[in-house]
């Protein structure tokens, strides 16, 4: 009996029979194991039901959620947190058009993820089978690569086409659609079988020598430079940076993907890259003499480069050279890796900033956001109060989620990382309801980190009932209820434009039953002290929890900004 074993991502536990007869399910799986994907997130499917089997006989977990949008917002959560690639496998049809919203929410944040999708048997193609829709130019439009595989002899052949095309430039979500009678059909061991070892992992461009002698003029010259952290430097890392933040004394704001890819609570952390709610941030890309924007564009959150000074000098470096001059042209653009350009800056002369100008910017940020702090009323406490509560509970390896409605605008400048894959934000698309799964996808991707969800009582409705697919298999996280009765982001732009809202106000519904039917434990809390007890009792329980906390409605920094 020839046994072999798989080796990837570096480390492959299971192995697999090579003599036993391996249809399309098992020919995908083995693949998936091979290239390390750690869980397939899921939704029950007739025609999947041959990737289910092979994930039992192959040792890869399989988690079962509640709906296919959640289940792949799991599977790009797990990515976020270990920088790995997300995979979830969905039924036909109305399944697979369940995972656009997350296909889109992880194109634009720049997200790997592999979806394997179902399809009618090659038979009754064109015929109107039951459930059966032509879903290739739809995925085509939200993900990178949507492809149909109708031979299970080339299934790992189209899955390596997936994995380069997923990695290539800027990461993002592929699709890959496959017949039922494909999925069941008997492989070829001669010429079928994937081949038993990790695709490879993508090489990044380095900084070439003209390029890094650009770099050091530049950096030599600047006198108010101000560093941005973005997503490449997740994908990209580097030891460096913070050696670079050291030796030439730059403030510095990370990006998305990028919260605390550097160490988010020391002094010259000037608040996250996100100017809507930074006054700070929209200040210093005003006044800095030399911008170093790395592993990202000038998109939304830094207002598309607009706000920059007319003598501002910008340094961008990106793999992706799409990415370079988009919405503000660079003075240097130079298409590299992140951590090869740190390796320069590392081992440049000392940069001379103007130390009043750095520190009068660490000043503002420092003090903005005490400036905000409200008291409670009979309505609820501030959103800033309950915020503190919950970081002050937790431990620094919990990983906090924030999506985009008015009471995360509120959590987002609250929070501060030391470590990377600690911070899970759905914003890039503004796309309410990945909150929950996010929560629960984390709690499998590092199962020894607590997982907080920071979330409204209007976006908590999506998908709360995933705190049972947490449950039943011994996961937790914890949700946060920032419960002000109403579509906050919405309401209260809509009641400064017109004097009155329309159909906003939502009821206050008992959020800690609903965790406890399905499965958790529930706290309702009306002051810092109570929140602050939750947090730790629902950590040290074990289980999927809602912390429910009335606040007052009163409109974030972000949305009086942007409104």
């Amino acid at each position: 009996m020839l046994i072999e074993r798989l080796a990837g991502a570096g480390k492959i536990a299971a192995e697999i029979d090579m003599t036993m007869q391996m249809d399309g399910g098992g020919s995908i799986v083995a693949w998936l194991k091979a290239a390390g994907v750690e869980n397939v997130f899921s939704v029950s499917g007739g025609p999947i039901n041959s990737i289910y089997r092979a994930c039992a006989k192959q040792g890869l977990p399989l988690i079962h959620a509640r709906h296919e949008a959640a289940a792949c917002f799991m599977a790009e959560s797990a990515s976020r947190v270990t920088g790995k690639a997300g995979c979830a496998v969905v039924t036909l049809g109305p399944g697979v058009t369940n995972a656009v919203t997350p296909s889109l929410v992880a194109t634009m944040a720049g997200t790997p993820m592999i979806i394997i999708g179902a399809h009618s048997g090659t038979r009754s193609f064109e015929r109107g089978a039951g459930m059966s829709y032509d879903v290739l130019p739809v995925m085509k439009g939200v993900t990178k690569w949507a492809a149909r595989c109708i031979d299970a002899n080339r299934l790992a052949e189209y899955l390596d086409i997936a994995w380069r095309k997923m990695w290539a430039g800027r990461p993002g979500p592929v699709f890959l659609e496959v017949p039922t009678d494909i999925l069941s059909g008997a492989v070829d061991a001669a010429s079928g079988l994937p081949t038993l070892s990790a695709p490879p992992a993508p090489s990044r461009p380095g900084v070439s020598v003209s390029d890094a002698e650009a770099i050091r003029a530049a950096c030599k010259a600047a006198r108010r430079p101000l560093l941005l952290l973005g997503d490449e430097t997740f994908w990209d890392r580097s030891g460096r940076i913070q050696e670079v933040v050291d030796k030439h004394g730059l403030p510095f704001s990370t990006l998305r993907l990028a919260r605390g890819i550097v160490d988010e609570t020391q002094e010259r952390y000037a608040g996250p890259g996100y100017a809507a709610c930074n006054g700070t941030l929209r200040r210093a890309l005003a006044e800095a003499d030399c911008i170093l924007l790395v592993g990202h564009h000038f998109e939304f959150d830094l207002e598309f480069g607009d706000s920059l000074g007319a003598g501002t000098r910008v340094i961008q470096v990106a793999s992706d050279t799409e990415l370079l001059h988009r919405n503000h042209r660079a003075d240097l653009a130079i298409a590299a890796s992140p951590s090869s350009f740190f390796a320069v800056l590392a081992d440049a002369p000392a940069m001379q900033p103007d130390e009043a100008w750095v520190s009068s910017i660490l000043a503002d940020w420092a003090a903005e956001w005490e400036s905000q702090r409200g008291e409670g009323d009979n309505t609820g406490i501030h959103p800033i109060a309950a915020v503190d509560a919950v970081t002050d509970a937790a431990p620094d390896t919990t990983i906090f989620v924030s999506s985009h409605g008015n009471v995360d605008f509120w959590a987002d400048a609250r929070l501060k990382f030391s470590r990377p894959g600690r911070y899970l934000r759905a914003g890039q698309s503004g796309s309410l309801g990945a909150e929950v799964p996010y929560g629960a996808g984390a709690s499998f991707a590092d199962p020894q980190a607590p997982v907080i969800v920071f979330v409204g009582d209007g976006g908590v409705g999506f998908h709360v009932s995933e705190l049972d697919t947490a449950e039943r298999y011994g996961r937790a996280f914890i949700i946060v209820v920032l419960d002000d009765q109403k579509w906050g982001a919405i309401s209260l732009p809509q009641h400064q434009s017109f004097g009155e809202t329309y159909q906003m106000d939502l009821p206050r519904r008992d959020w800690t039953k609903v965790a406890e039917g399905l499965g958790g434990n529930g706290y309702f809390c009306r002051d810092p002290q109570s929140i602050g007890e939750a947090i730790k009792a629902a950590i040290a329980a074990g289980k999927p929890a809602i912390v429910q906390v009335p606040v007052r409605s009163v409109i974030s920094p972000y949305m009086a900004y942007i409104s």
